[in-house]
């Protein structure tokens, strides 16, 4: 009976010690983007690949669990295929000036960069910038858009922000409060589902995903599935001559290559059954392949040079 009357009180005291606190992380907040900010932040991301572009979030904070996106407008940054440079004060001053004098008021509520390819989450140099931005602003948020996996009108995006590293209390070598973001149950199934190379990343360690909102209209969505086609009188354009043919020297010379080496390959499997063959060829160059990949490329590339050049002679002489 005294053992349970203590296990009692552990629970207890426990139980009062579990409180909440206001500057812990919680995912309750919702970040609404509008369709014109979506599309400017695709159009910017796919024009960008295959390298990392990034800008600037323009909207307001509603209320502690509403933020706003209206607009974004780029910033002129020289990225790579895995980072970007940091924000460009003086250039982002001025663009808010200029908007300013333009009658927009809104002000910047966080940043986005684009993943061109490999999904949405934050690096140790994106969770450094981030971490600038909550400096200025404790609800600064950082938007990451794939523009690859973006394709049919579905939009991969996810919204983050990243977790204070509170560590070890002070005096008395007591523990601070957990840094874990509380996820509230009215939320969760409009998170976005975390990816493995995210927790790897540090998604719930070192930064926490936030609920997007956007709603598209029918001719936002149309504009969304047209982002990825090319113009209309791309396919009236030829290619130089002298560039045309150098061009079909090196893809015959690409296919001299691998039928040679697909020759080599049907001679040496010539005496093996179909397991023996399967184990051979795993890690090797699939000369089949890309013989025919390069037979396709170089059909498609003559026939439409020679239909662009019979077009445009009847048509323009």
């Amino acid at each position: 009976m005294a053992s349970m009357l203590s296990l009692l009180r552990n629970l207890s005291g426990a139980k009062a010690a579990a409180k909440d606190l206001p500057s812990h992380p919680d995912t309750s907040e919702t970040v609404h983007i509008s369709s014109l900010a979506l599309l400017k932040m695709l159009r910017h991301a796919r024009s960008g690949v295959p390298m990392e572009v990034m800008g600037l979030m323009l909207g307001e904070f509603v209320d502690d669990y509403t933020i706003n996106v209206v607009d974004v407008f780029a910033m002129p940054q020289s990225g790579t295929g895995v980072s970007v440079e940091a924000i460009d004060p003086v250039y982002e001053a001025k663009m808010l000036d200029i908007l300013k004098s333009t009658g927009r008021t809104e002000m910047v509520v966080g940043w986005y960069h684009s993943h061109p390819g490999f999904g949405c989450w934050l690096s140790s140099v994106d969770v450094a910038t981030q971490q600038s931005f909550e400096a200025l602003s404790a609800r600064a948020v950082a938007v990451v858009v794939d523009p690859v996996q973006s394709v049919r009108g579905k939009v991969v995006i996810d919204a983050f922000r990243s977790i204070p590293n509170m560590g070890l209390g002070g005096g008395g070598g007591k523990l601070a409060p957990t840094s874990e973001p509380r996820q509230t149950t009215s939320n969760l199934g409009h998170l976005v589902r975390p990816s493995m190379v995210a927790a790897v990343h540090g998604l719930g360690f070192r930064y926490y995903s936030l609920p997007i909102a956007y709603k598209l209209g029918a001719k936002e969505a149309k504009m969304l599935q047209c982002l990825g086609k090319q113009h209309w009188d791309k396919g009236l354009h030829t290619i130089a001559y002298p560039k045309h043919n150098k061009h079909n020297e090196q893809l015959a010379v690409e296919m001299h290559k691998m039928t040679k080496l697909f020759t080599k390959d049907i001679v040496s499997t010539a005496n093996l059954n179909q397991k023996e063959i399967e184990l051979r060829k795993m890690g090797r160059l699939n000369s089949k392949r890309r013989l025919e990949d390069l037979s396709r490329e170089m059909l498609e590339d003559n026939i439409v040079q020679t239909l662009c050049a019979v077009s445009n002679t009847r048509t323009f002489r």
